[in-house]
């Protein structure tokens, strides 16, 4: 069974027409337009999904719906947006939103869930029972899986893992009104705004003179032994690994999968990582656990999120 999902991302929105192997047949990608009005951002996106589905051969709409995941705390039940700090927005009925523009079904959820169900149903979690799927991008989420069912609280402000305070000296200020948030200092846009503001300095790097700087870029120079992309990506992989570390030993999954744009950094910067995962994690918790990439990268976002309407079937 065909399905579509919309992916609303803090740099970048995905949209995909995807297969029931999750195979991906039809996608665009577009820069997020921040702070946005929502129904203007939503109905962008009418033309561009009826002209992927039906020019890959199928009617409009797709029987299952459309599910949209999106960045910041969702209550799944109804849809309701409480607040999405890096959308700008607020107090948002992003599923009634959908339905009047889609003129279809459409579940929303967090983006860090829909990621879940990608490699939970299709990918590196298919024999997890209790699974941590972790989203490192510009910012950082996490989903939690129970059974093998997506575990949801009241109003949705659950593993909320971004706003978990990694840095207690920094007084870096997030959205959430809290300093020293793990987002803030090791996520995507963090990672940018630390090489861009050494640059500015004068630091020497390979980094100059590329233009705008990105996750990747400071991935790739840090693979080639850059020392301020290495020094930025190692205490991002230290302050991850540390919140990581008292996550297991709260939750104690058996698996715990990494997606999102940033976490393709996580070969140049494993070393680091595991050494600072096993200084912060009891020795009965992470032998138990097994960690790993996402099979779908930077698109589990989007291809889990055309899972939601299949998942709220099983609620």
């Amino acid at each position: 069974m065909l399905t579509f999902g919309v992916d609303l991302g803090g740099t970048s929105t995905k949209l995909a027409l995807v297969s029931a192997d999750g195979d991906i047949l039809q996608s665009r990608r577009l820069p997020t337009v921040a702070h946005q009005r929502p129904l203007d951002a939503i109905a962008g996106f009418r033309p561009l999904v009826e002209e992927m589905i039906t020019s890959a051969g199928y009617r409009y709409p797709p029987p299952v719906g459309i599910g949209i995941g999106i960045p910041g705390v969702v209550d799944y039940r109804s849809g309701w947006l409480t607040l999405s700090g890096p959308l700008g927005w607020e107090d948002v009925p992003v599923g009634e939103l959908g339905r009047e523009v889609f003129e279809c079904d459409v579940v929303v959820d967090t983006d860090v869930n829909a990621g879940a169900l990608a490699d939970l149903y299709l990918g590196n979690a298919r024999e997890a029972s209790e699974m941590l799927y972790i989203s490192w991008g510009t910012g950082i989420g996490a989903g939690f899986v129970v059974a093998r069912k997506l575990y949801h609280t009241r109003g949705g402000a659950m593993c909320n893992l971004g706003h978990i305070v990694a840095d207690p000296l920094s007084n870096k200020r997030c959205y959430c009104g809290c300093t020293g948030c793990l987002e803030v200092e090791a996520g995507g846009k963090s990672i940018v705004m630390q090489a861009s503001e050494a640059l500015s300095g004068g630091e020497a790097s390979m980094l100059r003179g590329l233009g705008e700087v990105t996750p990747e870029q400071v991935a790739k120079a840090a693979s080639l032994g850059d020392p301020l992309a290495r020094r930025i990506l190692n205490r991002s992989a230290i302050l991850v690994a540390r919140v990581l570390g008292g996550v297991l030993a709260l939750l104690n999954p058996d698996t715990v999968i990494f997606g999102g744009g940033v976490s393709s950094c996580l070969p140049v910067i494993r070393g680091v990582f595991d050494d600072e995962l096993r200084l912060r994690t009891p020795s009965f918790s992470i032998g138990l656990t097994k960690l790993a990439q996402s099979t779908f990268g930077e698109n589990a976002g989007v291809v889990g999120a055309s899972l939601l309407p299949l998942a709220n079937c099983q609620h």
